[in-house]
């Protein structure tokens, strides 16, 4: 096996690679691998190690900007939460995650979730358990995800996710979701 150059971990090369990637994700398509190389500060040959083709890096950013997403989003929750709250703690967290990483959140909104993602999983839980419970109307999972994530991707998008509009749409999506 071959010894690595780098005295950087994999880890630390590929948060530059990310970041870099995401603020060019606007014009992704006219970005050519080099160029994502050089806007990371790493070696155009490093980068082809880790994706060989665009392609795979934009499932590998995916992948790795979901994580990061999942791990703010759906961390442990306090006890006795009445439902609302649990949606309300679930929607706090959007928006701070969305807030502090801008740049992945909108790289997020530009995609859709794939069906056995944890945003999905989780909204089929957090629906049939609302449903259930008689506290939301009788909706799937995939429609409570698309309420919930729907505008709030269109303000990411449009670079108009601020504080006042997080608090707006959290009384209009639970106005939407409750029963």
């Amino acid at each position: 096996m071959t010894k690595r150059r780098s005295p950087e971990s994999i880890e630390t090369i590929e948060a530059r690679l990310l970041a870099a990637s995401l603020a060019l994700a606007d014009n992704w398509d006219a970005v050519s691998m080099p160029d994502l190389a050089k806007a990371a500060n790493i070696a155009v040959g490093t980068l082809y190690r880790i994706a060989p083709s665009k392609q795979i890096l934009g499932k590998r950013l995916e992948v790795l900007a979901r994580a990061q997403f999942d791990q703010a989003v759906f961390a442990p929750f306090p006890a006795r939460l009445t439902f609302k709250e649990r949606f309300g703690l679930i929607w706090t967290r959007m928006g701070d995650f969305a807030l502090a990483n801008p740049d992945i959140a909108r790289f997020l909104a530009s995609r859709p979730w794939p069906k056995d993602c944890a945003f999905i999983r989780n909204s089929t839980i957090f629906a049939r358990d609302g449903v259930a419970s008689g506290e939301m109307k009788p909706i799937s999972g995939d429609v409570a995800a698309a309420l919930v994530w729907g505008p709030l991707s269109a303000l990411l998008r449009d670079r108009t996710c601020s504080r006042d509009s997080l608090d707006q749409l959290l009384v209009a999506a639970w106005d939407g979701l409750a029963a």
